[in-house]
């Protein structure tokens, strides 16, 4: 009776088909993408890559983009409108610092997206305080 390390070294390999290599391209491209840095030579993954500096972080710029999508639906007496005007100008601050730094402006997209929200929220309050009663 043959041992079963023999009976596994005689089988022929499995060949390569098309699947297989679409799957693995298709694992390094998620790999590559997830910020992983992939060895065309190395079958396996490379190590996780470094953690994000907590530094870049704007917490301003989301709360206030938040804000500014309250503003458009739930808008009661231009409450949320004046917390995403506030939270995005600390946004704009901290953005500015960041880019001071040479760390770049993270942030400022966001919030002049919250600060744009925020402005069409209250002119949505405004058109139902002013214009809806006319009709």
């Amino acid at each position: 009776m043959p041992d079963d390390d023999d009976e596994l070294a005689s089988k022929p390999a499995r060949p390569v088909t098309s699947m297989t290599l679409r799957a693995e391209r298709l694992r390094r491209q998620f790999a590559q993408a997830a910020g992983a840095k992939v060895d065309a030579s190395d079958p396996g993954l490379s190590v996780a890559p470094t953690p994000r500096d907590p530094e870049l972080t704007n917490v301003f710029a989301v709360i206030g983009f938040v804000a500014g999508i309250v503003a458009i639906f739930l808008d009661f007496y231009f409450v949320p409108t004046v917390v995403a005007a506030v939270f995005c100008v600390l946004a704009l601050r901290r953005a500015h610092e960041l880019d001071a730094r040479g760390k770049g402006p993270f942030g400022r997209r966001r919030a002049l997206w919250g600060f744009g929200l925020a402005g069409f929220g209250a002119l949505g309050i405004l058109f139902q305080l002013f214009v809806r009663p006319l009709f």
